[in-house]
């Protein structure tokens, strides 16, 4: 009966502490020790995305985190540093991780320790950031490597653009229906 109680307490307090996360994401990443800026999101677990330590990782303003984006600011090949030397059993191994202004963060990227990404990226989704990203440039891949820069990107999606960043689901398909109906064919 006890354990069926203590079950049930850790079941509430698991579904507070997600309700916290959900609530402000940004708040949590804070309470962790991540240094966020202003006017960013983060979407996905705080808990999942900054690691084991999250005090190493600056964020700058207005950057996206999208799903699945992990920061990983240690070096987990220290284990089989110390199974050839046991002296190295007291050590770890970290580098910081900083985040410029004016970035997106495509789904599920992995960004790796001692990395450092410039103002106005955007990382392409499934992405493995294994060295620094400059500003102005737009990256992707396993490892990530330079496909193109912000001027060439902004000239190429202006034929695309629509009015419907805050439009509802609904309005937005009856919108895109209305001025591409192909699109629905």
């Amino acid at each position: 009966m006890k354990v069926k109680y203590l079950n049930l307490l850790k079941k509430y307090i698991e579904m507070v502490y997600y309700c916290y996360i959900e609530r402000d994401r940004t708040a949590y990443a804070r309470k962790l020790g991540v240094r966020v800026g202003r006017g960013g999101q983060i979407l996905a677990n705080p808990l999942k995305v900054f690691g084991t330590e999250p005090w190493l990782i600056k964020i700058g303003d207005h950057v996206d985190i999208t799903a699945g984006v992990q920061f990983l600011s240690h070096d987990g090949g220290i284990w089989v540093a110390r199974g050839l030397d046991p002296e190295l059993n007291k050590y770890d191994s970290f580098k910081p991780i900083t985040v410029g202004n004016n970035v997106m963060i495509g789904i599920n990227s992995l960004i790796m320790p001692g990395i450092t990404i410039g103002d106005n990226v955007i990382i392409g989704g499934y992405s493995v950031i294994t060295k620094d990203v400059s500003s102005n440039s737009i990256v992707a891949g396993v490892p990530a490597k330079p496909i193109s820069n912000l001027e060439s990107y902004l000239e190429r999606i202006q034929a695309n653009l629509v009015p419907t960043k805050h439009m509802s689901q609904e309005q937005k398909r009856a919108y895109l229906q209305k001025k591409h109906p192909e699109w629905f064919e």
